[in-house]
């Protein structure tokens, strides 16, 4: 059945919702790091940089972190979105303040990317924006990578930057891109990464981190680091929101609060061939130092749908299925706790 939603779109009619106009989308722009990223990390590794209108996010020709089809892709399913995904794999906010590994990042090279597809004449009094500004919506989900391995939670970040400037980060990105003619954005906020196996409370070597650790210390910084982060990024949010009231809508996922509630009420969420799995991971690597043996002892593709992650870090693609959904009832304005 087509949802009213689905069917006002497929109209061209904005939704009138609890008393307010919900634009009509028809392409969805998306900045971030591994979690949304579904082809551009793998095709700058293989030398074949991305280039303008660069568009490959769907298997068999490359998969995910998830293991197999990106969240954005659904999300554009479920609303017949043209969807425009900067993400890379391994990108943080900016490369100037936690740099990591050099892949383009939201501020600077994804940015970039955008300004190379869709704006004419950048900079000058020309410029101009090939995307009607009502029609779109911006994504913003990045934060992982900053505050984890290597940075942050390792104490490995410059002595000179803080969390503050993580979410001042965002909050830049999001004005440069309103100086480009976007009006609409989104923040995803930090999940609660302190659920990963990767940043848990034990101190077991990983594939990402096979060195030793002390895992409740991880475990205890991870959720502060999050926690601050989402506060700031809610604040800083707002602060914009009633700066450009009336000239622009900005929003907060709370993917942190979806995470929790996927979570604490896996049966509501993961429906594959065996029990829902929430603590457990389906991709295995028994050797944590020795990549090649990464895949021995994954859970089968009947199973994969119960699991909540794919491996030690990133969601599962049934989870971005969940997430996808959730989106998509914010872009229509359907009721969403979220």
């Amino acid at each position: 059945m087509v949802s009213f939603y689905a069917l006002c779109w497929a109209l061209g009619l904005g939704l009138r919702v609890w008393g307010k106009t919900i634009p009509t989308t028809k392409a969805v722009v998306l900045f971030g790091d591994s979690y949304t990223d579904q082809s551009r990390a793998h095709s700058i590794a293989n030398g074949t940089y991305p280039g303008k209108d660069y568009q490959e996010v769907f298997p068999p020709t490359d998969t995910a972190a998830d293991g197999g089809v990106q969240w954005p892709w659904y999300l554009g399913l479920y609303g017949n979105y043209t969807i425009w995904n900067y993400a890379v794999g391994g990108a943080v906010c900016s490369n100037v303040l936690t740099p990591l590994n050099g892949e383009p990042d939201v501020i600077g090279g994804q940015t970039d990317w955008f300004i190379q597809d869709h704006v004419t004449n950048n900079g000058t009094k020309d410029q101009k924006l090939d995307m009607d500004p009502e029609e779109f919506v911006v994504i913003i989900y990045i934060g992982t990578n900053d505050v984890g391995i290597h940075l942050f939670i390792d104490d490995s970040q410059s002595p000179t930057v803080s969390l503050a400037d993580l979410a001042d980060c965002q909050l830049t990105t999001i004005r440069n891109l309103y100086a480009l003619g976007a009006r609409r954005f989104i923040v995803n906020s930090l999940i609660p990464l302190q659920l990963t196996r990767l940043y848990s409370n034990s101190s077991d070597p990983t594939i990402y981190y096979p060195a030793p650790h002390d895992g409740v210390a991880w475990n205890k910084r991870m959720y502060n680091f999050v926690q601050t982060m989402n506060t700031l990024l809610r604040r800083g949010v707002a602060a914009l929101s009633e700066e450009w009231r009336g000239t622009a809508t900005l929003d907060v996922f709370d993917t942190y609060g979806f995470f929790e509630e996927m979570y604490n009420h896996p049966a509501k969420f993961f429906n594959g061939s065996i029990p829902a799995n929430v603590t457990g991971h389906c991709h295995q690597c028994p050797d944590p130092n020795d990549f090649t043996q990464c895949g021995i002892g994954d859970c089968t593709l009947a199973e994969r749908d119960s699991y909540m992650w794919w491996d030690e870090l990133h969601p599962s693609e049934q989870t971005g299925r969940n997430l996808a959904q959730q989106l998509f009832k914010k872009l229509t304005g359907a009721e969403t706790q979220f």
